[in-house]
């Protein structure tokens, strides 16, 4: 075969002995070339891989969804009861960006607002949290506990309250790391 006619790419990597064995024993097993075993098992990796990460997206959309339809019941219960509309959950967002005005910074360079006058917030402020929830942060925010500024784009946990009413409540890594010890 001429090389205009094959298609193939050659890899090349090195492998530890006992892993070059653990194939050769496979493909024996299989009776196929071991080119060919890795070949199947890169295959079917990658095809692994991208249904778990489908998996993942379709179950972070259903999330959000899910998350906006229990704000707007909220809203809709708030506006009911009080006879007058809710100012601080909104009733649908459905495009994050429409709120920024166009001169706006993106959300990762808008500096997080003043932190409390106390540094931290006290338990009891935190006595409904039942959860912490890791989230990547869109913009910047104070963790609730010790004050600690977090930009956007940096991981870091919210709250999950019993009073879905009371304000948002935000947590650094070092502050629900030391919940458990």
């Amino acid at each position: 075969m001429n090389d205009r006619e094959r298609k193939d790419r050659l890899i090349q990597t090195r492998v530890p002995e006992s892993l070059e064995s653990a194939l050769k024993r496979e493909a024996t097993r299989q009776r196929l070339g071991v080119s060919q075993l890795v070949r199947n098992i890169l295959e079917d990796t990658l095809h692994i891989v991208g249904g778990v990460v489908d998996g993942v997206d379709a179950i972070v959309q259903d999330s959000i969804a899910l998350g906006r339809e229990v704000g707007r019941g909220v809203a809709k219960v708030r506006r009911d009861t009080s006879g007058r509309p809710s100012d601080d959950v909104p009733e649908s967002r459905d495009d994050d960006d429409a709120a920024q005005p166009e001169d706006a910074p993106p959300p990762s360079r808008v500096s997080p607002p003043p932190a409390p006058a106390a540094a931290a917030a006290s338990d009891d402020d935190l006595s409904d949290v039942f959860a912490w929830h890791p989230v990547v942060l869109n913009r910047a925010a104070h963790c609730a506990r010790c004050g600690t500024a977090m930009a956007a784009g940096h991981s870091g946990y919210v709250a999950m309250r019993d009073d879905a009413s009371r304000p948002r409540a935000w947590s650094c890594s070092d502050c629900v790391a030391r919940l458990g010890g």
